[in-house]
């Protein structure tokens, strides 16, 4: 009981309460930092892919084409500098934002697939990064789906490569699961012809034990089997210091209000002083006001 009270007297204090005012308001203005160096360059490279597709017809499909091959053109380069090199620091290892992948690609197709996902975020095209099952296990190769009007679309950003149908359409992961003797023709000559799309899933929900399970039966009973089985939660939760940013916020707003209601219990008397000589000082204000109106 003794401890338990030391404890409370230290988090009511009023240093606590500065010391974590100032730690989450230094929080956000580092995380609002990040996230717009971040969302700046997005922005770069999502400019650069419209300008390269204006003019191409149909402008859906370069658009998908050029994120794809600008994801591999920056990935493939970094890649050989990066290689087999890791960078040890808190932001690489725990917060881990994209900025890392584009940098580095250090996560081999899994950055390939941030990088192309979070391009085709900021171009505003629904999108799922897709964790193919390879020799039996999921997750041995991250591909991308992007959503089009004819469909979803799969793009491999490690490989460069994307499947066209027999209708010179492009190709989904489940078009190339299902004909993989087709589609097998076209992938490059140095391609792992272990990737042979034998299965795929769009979320681990297992990897958090209780939690993930959870998760996935209310969005089941909300959403859908089907549409919870082909949910990507990894794309909504790309922009890493967006969240932090958001997060820290809203610690911040709940601070605010509890600070504001421990200054109004322990100074009740003030807070009625103040108030009292605020509305006197108002009618003191309207009264000159009123006499005027009254003489005229």
């Amino acid at each position: 009981m003794k401890l338990s009270r030391k404890i409370g007297k230290v988090f009511n204090s009023r240093y606590c309460f500065v010391f974590l005012n100032g730690f989450l308001l230094a929080s956000i203005v580092h995380f609002y930092n990040e996230d717009s160096y971040e969302k700046g360059l997005f922005e770069s490279l999502a400019e650069n892919v419209r300008s390269k597709s204006i003019g191409k017809t149909p402008y859906d499909e370069a658009i998908l084409l050029n994120s794809l091959h600008l994801t591999h053109y920056l990935g493939e380069r970094r890649s050989i500098v990066f290689r087999d090199k890791e960078v040890h620091s808190f932001k690489a290892a725990v917060v881990h934002p994209v900025t890392y992948d584009l940098m580095t690609t250090s996560g081999a197709c899994g950055s390939f697939a941030y990088i192309l996902s979070r391009l085709l975020n900021e171009l505003k095209i629904p999108n799922r990064i897709a964790q193919m099952k390879v020799d039996g296990i999921y997750a041995g190769h991250n591909v991308v789906e992007a959503k089009t009007s004819k469909g979803w679309v799969v793009l491999d950003g490690l490989n460069n490569l994307y499947f066209k149908k027999a209708d010179g359409n492009l190709a989904s992961f489940s078009d190339v699961q299902h004909n993989w003797n087709f589609y097998s023709s076209q992938v490059p000559a140095n391609y792992d012809h272990k990737y042979k799309y034998e299965g795929v899933r769009y979320t681990n929900w297992n990897k958090v034990p209780v939690l993930m399970p959870a998760i996935k039966g209310i969005l089941s009973a909300t959403l859908g089997k089907e549409k919870t089985e082909h949910l990507s939660l990894r794309t909504f939760f790309l922009r890493k210091f967006h969240i932090l940013l958001e997060v820290a916020a809203c610690l911040y707003v709940i601070l605010l209000f509890l600070s504001i209601r421990n200054f109004m219990r322990r100074n009740p008397q003030k807070i009625k002083n103040y108030l009292s000589s605020f509305i006197t000082s108002k009618k003191a204000l309207v009264m000159p006001v009123n006499e005027k109106k009254a003489s005229a």
